[in-house]
């Protein structure tokens, strides 16, 4: 996938040492005054008199002029600076190093609109670095390897820490959608991407010529992703987000379509994907990922991951993406359809949100008034009610299981999932459903699932596109009211309903119906014993080399493993320990 990264210094300096250059990449290069500048192989680099441009990564939609994308940038940048970003879509980081700017030698950093790719720098000192990974920055001499305890909470939390905050105390991430400036007056990041969200109480859309109009973008995005000579394959679980993915790639010529699942499972959801790809004519194959392959995956997974994988599913991903290189070029992913379409996530929250307008219209006494007690957005009224709820992203450890984890109680942070989840939904106004849906997108899409995708695709080898985070698909979603999304029913409520309309007549109802499951495995039964890696792995942990658990911690978790949460919560300690002991944390 390649990558860039940079040595930069707002005044004339001394040429970066030896050393420092040796830490980062090596492939095209620019050296001045001010900066060293590195794009590896598969990222470009191009120059004029005033700019040097860095970029890593694709853009869609991009001018066909033939040019690279750094050449491309560079043309658009010094015509518009940062305003020419509107005019690029895409999974893309890039560097923008300006010689001479209104406030001299001025660095540019940009991350894509939702955050397919990552950014990372390093500041210290009147120092600063940046890098694609944040490998090639912990090899700079001062950039030290300190967890960033303080954030513990968080990641606990969440499963993964909102940029810019990250666990390296030195290493922070770029926001996705931001472009950060530094030069002589400072380090400044901004948003040059927001979307616009239909306000509050709008009326909803006229369903048929809506689900046209959807359909329109719906190809236009996927034939986007899929042009030219490129072998195109689609990861396919048999959901509806990666099922009308290979239905318009289908419709554009043959593809191939890829499923995992795992040996001894606990449940097989390969069948459905297998329906999926006959109904449609597909080129189809199954994974199945044993233990032994899990294990070898893990150990590759970590090493190459810049953030702690978040779970168990991202080693059978990787592997799918493995599968899937000798057969295609390019994969395209469903990542996004719960966070565009109404997913899961807010399903059950309709009709909660129903019965709180209710209660809230009723007198208050008795057994109203209990009820409207324990409904924290009727006692939070003036908070969205997302943010009442504290929803968004996976409720991994909450403070009670983090007071039982962690040695230090100030390393606990009661109350720290809602100082997380405030700013992004400050972020938006509109109805409670778009709400929700704009923070997972900022948040678990962003930190979670985007970059776990891609670190599968990069360390495969193979081209990786998200076709449902087209910006102009996106933007029309946005601009449409929740309520459209998710269908309130006598039955319950009927998420990601246009997916389901579009694809029911293809499909049937059976299919197009089936509640959307997550990857099913063996997790549980290798966390009681099962795998001697699993084991080994459980050894390490309760060992406890960075000091970070109270006693008894890590065992409680092991014997207690089939209470709510506690298999979700022991791969989350086990993955969090491998990553910093791959990465020599201290």
């Amino acid at each position: 996938m390649g990558g860039i990264a940079g040595l930069f210094h707002p005044a004339p300096a001394a040429q970066p040492a030896a050393e420092e250059r040796d830490a980062l990449f090596t492939g095209s290069s620019f050296l001045g005054d001010h900066a060293f500048l590195v794009a590896q192989a598969r990222s470009t680099l191009a120059r004029n008199d005033r700019y040097v441009v860095m970029v890593s990564g694709h853009f869609d939609r991009a001018p066909a002029t033939g040019q690279s994308a750094a050449e491309v940038l560079l043309e658009y940048w010094e015509k518009l600076g940062a305003e020419a970003l509107s005019q690029f879509d895409g999974a893309f980081i890039a560097a923008v190093f300006e010689r001479n700017g209104r406030d001299g030698p001025t660095l540019n950093l940009i991350r894509d609109a939702f955050g397919i790719r990552r950014l990372y720098w390093a500041a210290k000192g009147g120092r600063f670095a940046f890098a694609s990974g944040v490998r090639p920055l912990l090899d700079l001499p001062w950039v030290s390897r300190d967890l960033a305890r303080e954030n513990l909470a968080e990641y606990l939390s969440f499963r993964y820490n909102h940029a810019p905050r990250t666990l390296l105390r030195d290493v922070s991430v770029l926001p996705a959608g931001h472009v950060l400036v530094h030069n002589a007056r400072g380090t400044r990041v901004e948003p040059w991407f927001k979307l616009r969200y239909s306000p509050p109480y709008a009326d909803v859309p006229p369903d048929a010529p809506t689900l046209r109009e959807l359909e329109q973008r719906l190809n236009r995005a996927v034939a986007s992703r899929s042009s030219g000579k490129e072998r195109v394959g689609v990861f396919l679980s048999g959901g509806l987000d990666s099922s009308a993915l290979t239905l318009f790639a289908s419709r554009l010529g043959p593809v191939s379509t890829f499923t995992v699942g795992m040996e001894d499972s606990e449940g097989d959801e390969t069948p459905y994907a297998g329906r999926v790809a006959n109904l449609l004519h597909t080129r189809h194959e199954v994974l199945r990922v044993s233990a032994d392959a899990f294990a070898d995956a893990m150990d590759v997974v970590i090493g190459r991951s810049d953030q702690p994988p978040p779970d168990p599913a991202a080693m059978p991903q990787y592997l799918l993406a493995k599968a899937a290189k000798p057969h295609v070029d390019v994969i395209l992913s469903g990542d996004g359809g719960d966070e565009v379409f109404g997913g899961r996530m807010v399903g059950l929250l309709a009709q909660e949100m129903r019965v709180s307008a209710l209660l809230a219209r009723l007198p208050g006494g008795g057994l109203i008034g209990r009820s409207l007690k324990g409904r924290p957005e009727l006692k939070y009224a003036s908070s969205p009610f997302g943010l009442s709820r504290l929803i968004g992203g996976v409720h991994a450890f909450n403070s009670g299981a983090r007071a039982a984890t962690l040695r230090d109680p100030g390393w606990v942070r009661k109350g720290i999932r809602r100082v997380c989840l405030e700013p992004l939904y400050r972020e938006v106004a509109s109805d409670p459903i778009n709400e929700i849906l704009h923070v997972y997108l900022r948040g678990r899409m962003a930190e979670d699932a985007l970059p776990r995708a891609g670190t599968a695709a990069a360390l495969a080898g193979i081209g990786l596109r998200e076709p449902l985070l087209d910006r102009n698909l996106v933007g029309f979603m946005a601009a449409i009211p929740g309520p459209w999304k998710v269908r309130t029913r006598i039955g319950g409520p009927i998420t990601k309903w246009p997916l389901r309309e579009m694809l029911r007549p293809i499909l049937g109802k059976q299919l197009v119906q089936r509640p959307k499951r997550v990857l099913p495995g063996p997790w549980r039964r290798w966390l009681t014993g099962g795998q001697p890696f699993i084991n080994e792995r459980i050894a390490a942990l309760k060992e406890d080399k960075f000091k970070l658990f109270a006693s008894g911690a890590v065992g409680s978790l092991v014997q207690n493993i089939e209470a709510p949460g506690s298999e979700g919560q022991l791969w989350t300690l086990l993955l969090l320990d491998a990553w910093l002991r791959d990465l020599k944390v201290v």
